[in-house]
């Protein structure tokens, strides 16, 4: 893999500005969390049931809700982002709940500084606008492969592929569907929250058979498929509400993937 380091940093840079707008946002609700909310959706909330004593890896966890969730669901969490100000905020936020989660602050590349060999887990979880942040899919796999026991599982809810493909104002592919490179993006703003940015970010397009193909290389058995029709997030203009928690843009008239479901079993 090549060192990224320039991305990296830049990426790093724009992920801390976008933490104190998303902590006061309504999206993601943070009152609403301190006073027992799960931050968990609907499709993740059918798959993790009976998490009591699992040792549970989240990776790019951002500010930990996700996290915390688990946690409250009394698993043993262990969380990692590369955004210093979203692990401090993640670790005020464990500390205030009297939570038990571990958080990291490392680029998810690096893991091996933080955890030993060692370190098993029962499974390794990933949400929501992760892996495009990251180069190489082989090299992430492999690590995930790493840190499960046996038998134990790896479960993502992720943004679908295809939805990085459109430009989001008119809704027209512009991004290839394959991996080609790496993409420059001038951002003004964030998704959650109206603070202005300004900054560069950089982010790369993975395909559904990369990313299956990237797990099934290091020896990890697809246990569940399924591509979800909506958003569980009001995280784009111009989206509307087609039943709770079903967000889908107004302006596209027909049905298409917004999020991607897989597990798999080491």
């Amino acid at each position: 893999m090549n060192n990224y380091q320039k991305e990296f940093n830049a990426n790093k840079e724009q992920w801390n500005a976008r933490v104190d707008s998303h902590v006061a946002s309504k999206m993601y609700d943070v009152p609403g969390f301190i006073k027992g909310d799960t931050s968990l959706k609907k499709i993740e909330l059918t798959e993790l049931q009976k998490l009591e004593g699992k040792k549970i890896l989240h990776l790019q966890c951002h500010f930990g809700l996700d996290s915390l969730s688990l946690a409250r669901k009394g698993a043993e969490v262990t969380a990692l982002d590369i955004s210093d100000k979203a692990i401090d905020k993640a670790k005020e936020l464990n500390d205030q709940l009297g939570l038990d989660a571990e958080f990291i602050c490392a680029n998810l590349y690096d893991i091996d500084q933080h955890l030993t060999p060692e370190a098993q887990f029962d499974m390794v979880f990933v949400s929501y606008g992760a892996i495009c942040w990251l180069p190489d899919l082989k090299k992430w796999a492999s690590l995930i492969a790493s840190y499960l026991k046996p038998g134990g599982e790896f479960y993502m809810v992720e943004m679908h592929p295809y939805i990085y493909t459109l430009n989001w104002d008119t809704f027209v592919p512009e991004y290839h569907y394959y991996n080609k490179g790496v993409y420059k993006e001038e951002v003004s703003s964030s998704y959650a929250g109206d603070t202005p940015m300004n900054l560069t970010e950089y982010f790369w397009v993975h395909s559904v058979d990369e990313i299956l193909n990237a797990l099934f290389d290091n020896g990890l058995s697809l246990t569940k498929f399924k591509e979800h029709d909506y958003q569980t997030y009001n995280c784009f203009d111009n989206m509307i509400e087609r039943a709770k928690d079903e967000f889908i843009f107004k302006d596209v008239k027909v049905d298409i993937p917004y999020i991607l479901e897989v597990k798999f079993k080491k």
